[in-house]
């Protein structure tokens, strides 16, 4: 299993003619995305901690509040995000930029309603970015996983995708001193 994970991860997105939908999850669940090149970034151990007022737990607002601040140095934001699909507005309102263009680390954001997402919207992270912008991996907390946890490659074209959309936005947080080094595509 290790194995097929890296050759995913190292090969990329194979390109046909028919543009025919592929396996987007790359890994699920904390243990099998523990192994390089994943990361589960350690939240199992602290989702129960609240980080930037979001509930803890099983939640993919608390989940991107921890890797923003653990890996990415961001601070806290002074103000409440609200929920998920609320995010990039709410951002937007307080000078983060928020574009449609993809970045390691940004928060890729979902609208509530938008498909397979809910009513609340969901974020995740964003750990990789294709050539181009050819895709986006991410990571995220309350979706398919075992446990909620995966890292999933995602495609612009729709049809493309298998079950997950290319987000609705993309919020770039001011980056602080604890950047860790990021694995490349």
């Amino acid at each position: 299993m290790v194995f097929a994970l890296t050759v995913t991860w190292s090969v990329g997105p194979e390109r046909s003619a028919s543009a025919a939908i592929r396996s987007s999850a790359l890994c699920g669940g904390y243990a099998p995305c523990s192994l390089l090149p994943f990361s589960n970034h350690a939240y199992a151990s602290h989702s129960s901690t609240s980080y930037w007022r979001m509930y803890a737990g099983n939640n993919c607002t608390n989940y991107v509040a921890y890797v923003e601040s653990t890996v990415f140095g961001v601070r806290t934001p002074s103000y409440l995000l609200g929920n998920a699909g609320q995010w990039a507005a709410t951002a937007a309102a307080h000078g983060v930029p928020v574009d449609q263009t993809p970045a390691v680390g940004a928060v890729a954001v979902w609208y509530g309603g938008t498909a397979s997402m809910g009513s609340s919207g969901h974020v995740a992270i964003v750990e990789a970015v294709g050539p181009n912008n050819s895709y986006i991996i991410i990571s995220q907390q309350h979706m398919i996983g075992a446990d909620g946890y995966d890292w999933v490659r995602i495609y612009p074209v729709a049809s493309e995708n298998q079950w997950q959309n290319w987000p609705n936005a993309f919020i770039h947080f001011a980056v602080g001193p604890a950047v860790q080094s990021r694995p490349s595509t």
